[in-house]
């Protein structure tokens, strides 16, 4: 199956321009000038118009789909890698390649879209009209996910809707609502309708939008820009759609203490391989060894370095303070928790998808301690060197001085990579989702919890679904700020890591009105002190599931043990959105520096 999306590119252009310079067509196959000519080719160009996506790779991870959620108040980066720490210190310029990257990456994308929309219709004699519908929603719901992301980090930007020539390349900034206004036309209701529901899961997996995860992006857009009556109609729709076709992957919730017990947690039936061929995966960006340039280096930034990765990334503090107790309280609410065993009677989620000292990963101990100089590789029973704490450059460590605060993220492990990294192999072809199931019934819950009228037990119900499948406590309340509350919390825990707390935290507001960014991304990004002590400190826990600290107030009353990471900085007026690349200000006529971005 992934080989069907990738390998059929022997016809991807290396070119999205229409220049008549360019209008020399080679007789015995597919040139910029005639493409697409038959519906073979048109497939060919859906396909590379996918593809793309998976280009979209930045200092080792894909981007912006996973590692966004590591500059916000929930994730960490390791100091100094590629600049990332820029982000949450409110000094990014336009020149920062890792905030103007993405620019780029979206309109290329836009170009290998428009390269068969641009055509579509001159050789719509030469296909099924159902085929002819089916290329079109895709292509449009492509440029819908594009689109969307591009005005959620820059704000008005140009709208592009055909291939650029040479003397056509000076576009004006579109304010951000229309384009989303047209976007949403776009995907017509109509038009999406003509989508299978799910495309054929033997030949095409999860690469191609079915009407179920079209209907979702349209929902999750209008979710993303505060139109919530839209959203709860088409997540409706979409839940109608996906009933017996997509549903929660069981996970399996079993507590292990520590890593001479036998077993680790781990959620890779749904975050690993195995994922690829769940149902709850909805829509994935493909990734595939057999074809050139198409893998990513996310098993690298993500490993410890024991199996030689780069520990790049991981949970903060704030987010392991942020897991609910089993009872369903939070760690300053329940009396289940112990701040000196704080791991056990917590949300399973927590060990699922977060790595904790003294523990195991893919089957190896995992220890910041620096005097465990050794950890046990329990896949051959042998003691190894913990390059965690010491050599191998264990500065960059997870708790090193350099590291990114003592935790890294378990959610996309899995032991299929034993000994990759090891072996100076960083190449990683597991598929990248970008649309489940669950944050499907998590879109549906808000909407309705935010539209005038929603049907509030219904978001109840979707966020019980959400908790039930790891044995959490089910939500009792139909009080509309008590199920927002619960509604954040599920966002936060269940879908970390996957990109989405960037913008989550942007469009919710605070009891002040204003966005929880001014709040979360302003002071101490704490972490564990370096000698791996437990955390004394005792947390706030607001309403919206956002944790602080008071460094006078801690669970035993000694001084607070921990260590600031890094200070966050959120400028208002400013970091709400990114920079546009220095290179557009200066090549595109129609934008000037006076059209920039406040504050850059």
């Amino acid at each position: 199956m992934k080989k069907t999306i990738i390998l059929i590119l022997s016809a991807t252009l290396a070119l999205c321009s229409c220049d008549k310079a360019l209008e020399r067509y080679p007789l015995n196959g597919p040139s910029t000038g005639t493409f697409p000519a038959s519906e073979e080719e048109a497939l060919s160009g859906v396909l590379v118009s996918y593809k793309n996506l998976a280009n979209s790779e930045q200092q080792y991870s894909n981007f912006p789909t996973r590692f966004t959620d590591n500059i916000t108040d929930i994730g960490t980066t390791r100091v100094g890698l590629s600049n990332w720490n820029l982000f949450v210190t409110s000094t990014l310029t336009q020149t920062t390649g890792a905030a103007t990257y993405l620019y780029g990456r979206i309109y290329k994308t836009a170009g290998r879209i428009h390269l068969v929309l641009d055509k579509l219709d001159k050789i719509k004699d030469k296909m099924s009209e159902e085929t002819y519908l089916q290329f079109k929603a895709e292509l449009l719901c492509l440029r819908a996910y594009i689109y969307d992301m591009g005005c959620q980090f820059y704000g008005d930007i140009p709208f592009i809707d055909h291939c650029l020539t040479l003397e056509d390349y000076a576009y004006a900034r579109t304010p951000k609502e229309e384009v989303i206004d047209r976007v949403l036309r776009e995907m017509d209701d109509e038009l999406l309708d003509a989508l299978p529901v799910r495309w054929e899961k033997a030949k095409w997996g999860t690469c191609r939008l079915g009407r179920a995860a079209a209907y979702t992006l349209k929902a999750r857009i209008c979710l993303n820009w505060g139109r919530y009556a839209d959203a709860a109609r088409y997540s409706r729709i979409a839940m109608e759609l996906a009933e017996g076709v997509y549903t929660l992957e069981p996970l399996d919730c079993t507590y292990y203490p520590n890593a001479a017990t036998e077993g680790e947690p781990s959620a890779s039936n749904l975050f690993g391989f195995a994922g690829e061929t769940c149902d709850e995966w909805m829509w994935a960006i493909q990734y595939n060894k057999l074809a050139a340039s198409n893998v990513h280096a996310q098993i690298y930034t993500y490993s410890s370095r024991v199996a030689n990765g780069a520990a790049g990334c991981g949970p903060s503090q704030a987010l392991m303070d942020t897991f609910q107790c089993t009872d369903g309280k939070s760690i300053t609410e329940s009396p289940l928790y112990n701040w000196q065993d704080p791991w056990a009677h917590r949300d399973p989620r927590l060990d699922l998808f977060c790595l904790r000292s003294d523990t195991r990963i893919n089957n190896v101990g995992y220890s910041t301690d620096p005097a465990v100089k050794q950890v046990r590789d329990y896949n051959t029973g042998a003691m190894v060197n913990n390059n965690d704490v010491s050599g191998n450059k264990s500065e960059y460590g997870p708790n090193g001085t350099k590291g990114p605060g003592g935790y890294l993220w378990r959610k996309y492990a899995d032991k299929a990579y034993y000994g990759e990294t090891i072996t100076k192999n960083y190449e990683d072809e597991l598929d990248v989702c970008i649309m489940r199931y669950a944050e499907l019934l998590l879109i549906d819950a808000e909407a309705n919890i935010e539209m005038e009228g929603g049907d509030l037990k219904r978001a109840q119900n979707d966020i019980n679904r959400v908790r039930q499948r790891v044995k959490m406590p089910k939500v009792t309340t139909l009080d509309r700020a008590e199920l927002r509350s619960a509604l954040r919390y599920e966002r936060t825990v269940e879908l970390c890591a996957e990109g989405f707390r960037w913008f989550d935290i942007r469009r919710w507001k605070g009891s002040d009105g204003q966005a929880l960014a001014v709040k979360v991304m302003n002071g101490p990004q704490y972490a564990p002190a370096f000698k791996n002590n437990l955390s004394n400190a005792k947390p706030v826990i607001d309403e919206n599931w956002t944790v602080s600290y008071d460094p006078s107030s801690t669970w035993d009353g000694k001084a607070f043990n921990l260590r600031t990471l890094l200070t966050m900085y959120y400028q208002v007026g400013k970091d709400e959105l990114w920079p546009l690349p220095d290179t557009e200000i200066r090549t595109n006529p129609a934008i000037n520096q006076e059209d920039q971005n406040p504050g850059y």
